[in-house]
């Protein structure tokens, strides 16, 4: 990592501890749906954004295992054009669930909007449809095309300002909408050389032959042109990317992986990633996992966790706790996008 962008870290830091007692509210929350060509049923994305907090207060994403955020449903926009920022979740993630980080970006000046990636969501995590890629950007660019051509509430984006967040598959799709793509091949034989990769590991389990992945496809560009900015968190499928696409990438971009150097996933690691792009930065997050990114958990999901699971989704291996390792995500994070839009 750069010097210059380890001073602004720094100072990024002293001014949000700072100002959080002062600025930390419950950001506005919505919900549309949309008809997309690339998809059978109509796709529902989420918005969060600076607003006067006059809406319905509502703790979005709570459950039995996790603690949710509060956000103010239907809340009046504030007047103002602010930075748009994409939040890709990761397989079988769901938006609301990393609602905690559009919430700290909120509170940052800037208008968040994520959806549930049909097939590879929450309650509908499909194998063979997970493998569908390159829907995931599609997604996101079909959202901005609404979202262009369309009122959208009382909101005003800033179009010439856009950055795009995405963790684990969902680091794949940001990484796709600047341009990167992917080898069928590469990846089959990552896959055949680390088959206990939770990935590898879960396609197989399903039955999937990866040989039949549609490769015209799976290894097109999906690159939209409107985003200036990239945060990609432990990027699956990084064995897959070609070095051609990742050198044509000149976007600000910051590269995350969550664990120290030596303890990341070879399926996650986004190193070779960041070296190879040229206008890049890379953080490693100590004593985290790739589980860390998900929601803080409850007591009681903690317990359901250990019971039904073999990951530590709930847990962390180190001394850290997740409310400090999100703490840390989202300095990085803010920092990054509000120095690059």
């Amino acid at each position: 990592m750069k010097r210059k962008y380890i001073l602004k870290t720094i100072i990024g830091i002293i001014s949000l501890l700072f100002s959080m007692q002062l600025t930390q509210a419950a950001p506005g929350y919505q919900t549309i749906e949309i008809e997309v060509a690339h998809r059978d049923n109509p796709l529902q994305f989420h918005i969060w954004y600076p607003s006067k907090q006059d809406g319905d207060m509502k703790m979005l994403g709570e459950n039995a295992v996790f603690t949710g955020v509060e956000v103010s449903v239907g809340a009046t926009s504030q007047s103002k054009k602010f930075p748009l920022v994409l939040l890709s979740h990761g397989s079988g993630g769901n938006a609301q669930n990393i609602s905690w980080i559009a919430y700290s970006l909120v509170n940052r000046g800037m208008i968040v909007v994520s959806t549930n990636h049909p097939g590879s969501t929450s309650g509908n995590s499909i194998a063979l449809e997970t493998l569908k890629i390159w829907q995931r950007s599609a997604d996101f660019t079909s959202i901005l095309d609404y979202m262009q051509k369309a009122p959208t509430i009382d909101l005003q984006p800033d179009f010439n300002r856009i950055g795009a967040v995405g963790f684990s598959l969902g680091g794949y799709t940001v990484l796709g909408l600047a341009g990167a793509q992917v080898k069928k091949q590469k990846y089959i034989e990552y896959c055949e050389q680390f088959p206990n990769m939770l990935d590898c590991r879960w396609f197989n389990f399903a039955g999937v032959n990866l040989s039949q992945i549609d490769a015209s496809k799976f290894e097109q560009s999906n690159l939209d042109e409107r985003i200036k900015a990239i945060v990609v968190i432990d990027p699956a499928l990084s064995k897959a990317f070609t070095s051609k696409s990742l050198i044509e990438i000149k976007l600000p971009s910051l590269i995350i992986n969550l664990g120290s150097k030596g303890e990341v996933p070879v399926g996650l690691d986004g190193k070779r990633i960041a070296t190879i792009i040229k206008n890049s930065n890379y953080v490693n997050i100590k004593q985290a996992t790739h589980f860390s990114f998900l929601g803080v958990c409850t007591a009681m999901g903690e317990d359901i966790i250990k019971q039904e699971s073999e990951e530590p989704i709930c847990s962390e291996t180190g001394k850290r706790k997740r409310d400090d390792i999100h703490a840390e995500i989202k300095i990085l994070v803010g920092e990054f996008l509000k120095n690059n839009l």
